[in-house]
């Protein structure tokens, strides 16, 4: 429990400081550097289940094209060939996957490299959307209409809230009343009454947030797309880690890592965060309603 107390507070005294300054060109710089960090590392750690963090072949090219694409992504956003210069990369690295698995004499099964495909796009992919939805003005367009959002510096906490709020009521809550099992063949601890412990943590979370808010800075809340979002996002972050304890449970490790001492690796600390970016961006760009204005 000391080590697990010290990691998580000198993480945040790390992390804390990047979270505030990325509003500044440097900031965002730096904030996009650490979530590429992030996703590399979580690559790393997945290719070591797969059996493929040797293979350097397939690996420095699956490095290169994920921080290839975060920073693409994040620093050219407006240009109109972003989006067809990111497509025809992906179909490269991925051509390029399989037929260094099919030319590998069978040292590389092209099951591993699906794998290895899929995975790393679901954590780069996960982390990208942070990025994005931090630095988020406006939405997409529904017919002529453009619907603006608040910046999204309010935003993208809603994403860490969301972990840490569920995570701590699906905790609390499971220890206290837990009697029924969720799905014990994946996680044999979680319960059903952890389960919604969760979904109601995440409220609570995401209204304190919203409360904060609007009497602090002045925002205006949205209150049932707030609780609606807590909803979806509560669901999604139980069922991403639940996903990681599944890849765990098939390879048998306990941990992906170690790079937090008494905590696990990336994709142990970030499995929730990693599922739940991607539909709060989701949510902030496809819903005609914004949650802040």
């Amino acid at each position: 429990m000391k080590k697990r107390i010290i990691t998580a507070t000198v993480a945040l005294a790390i992390f804390i400081p990047i979270l505030i300054f990325s509003s500044t060109t440097v900031g965002k710089y730096t904030f996009t550097t650490v979530m590429a960090a992030l996703a590399v590392i979580g690559i790393f750690e997945i290719a070591g289940c797969i059996g493929l963090r040797r293979q350097f072949a397939v690996m420095i090219p699956t490095y290169i094209y994920a921080v290839a694409i975060m920073f693409l992504v994040v620093f050219m956003p407006s240009h109109t060939w972003t989006f067809k210069i990111s497509l025809a990369m992906s179909f490269v690295y991925i051509f390029y996957a399989f037929c260094y698995s099919m030319l590998s004499s069978g040292n590389i099964r092209m099951g591993q490299t699906s794998e290895l495909v899929a995975v790393s796009g679901y954590i780069f992919f996960g982390l990208l959307c942070i990025i994005l939805l931090r630095y988020t003005e406006s939405t997409s367009i529904y017919g002529e209409k453009h619907i603006y959002t608040v910046l999204g510096k309010y935003l993208y906490l809603l994403i860490f809230i969301g972990a840490w709020s569920t995570d701590t009521g699906a905790y609390f809550v499971g220890v206290a009343m837990g009697k029924h099992k969720l799905i014990p063949d994946v996680s044999p601890k979680k319960t059903v009454e952890g389960a919604i412990g969760g979904l109601l943590g995440c409220i609570v979370g995401f209204s304190i947030y919203g409360g904060v808010l609007a009497i602090f800075y002045n925002v205006k809340v949205n209150w049932i797309m707030l609780i609606a979002a807590a909803l979806v996002i509560g669901v999604v972050d139980q069922l991403g880690d639940l996903i990681a304890s599944y890849i765990k449970r098939e390879r048998g490790i306990k941990d992906f890592g170690n790079l937090f001492p008494g905590h696990g690796g990336v994709l142990d600390r970030f499995d929730s965060v990693i599922a739940i970016a991607p539909f709060m961006y989701f949510i902030s760009i496809l819903s005609p309603i914004q949650i802040f204005a």
